[in-house]
């Protein structure tokens, strides 16, 4: 398995998981799941577990492979930044300390989004390929 494989199945997980499975609920209420809305936080687990289970075909290959315990730090590689990330808090900050956003269009939040996503599981297949 090299890095490419493992980051083109990924990447191809990551699309179902983001954007094919992820209801409009999750996606409208995850923000700031880290923190002590319940709503919140029940919209981001929610979304976490039905984006890791997207990623249940690949997880096996990378288990069939090379072993169950390298296929769950892999589900773990995915999962932990995922669920950071859409907490959403890190990438406002990001956008406002580093691109000097005062207000954010939607379309560029979704865009900066994917971007730490897509920077996210190209790392992990990187690691896993090692």
């Amino acid at each position: 398995m090299d890095w490419v494989e493992i980051f083109s199945v990924f990447l191809v997980s990551h699309l179902a998981g983001d954007f094919l499975v992820q209801s409009d609920w999750q996606a409208t209420h995850k923000a700031g799941g880290l923190g002590r809305d319940h709503v919140a936080r029940t919209a981001l687990l929610n979304h976490t577990a039905t984006y890791g289970l997207c990623f249940l075909p690949a997880l096996i290959w990378i288990s069939a492979e090379r072993s169950l315990g390298i296929a769950i730090a892999a589900a773990a590689l995915v999962v932990a930044p995922h669920l950071i990330q859409d907490d959403g808090r890190l990438i406002t900050t990001y956008a406002r300390r580093v691109k000097g956003l005062i207000s954010a269009p939607g379309g560029l939040m979704v865009a900066l989004d994917q971007s730490f996503h897509v920077v996210a599981l190209f790392l992990a297949a990187l690691i896993l390929a090692a």
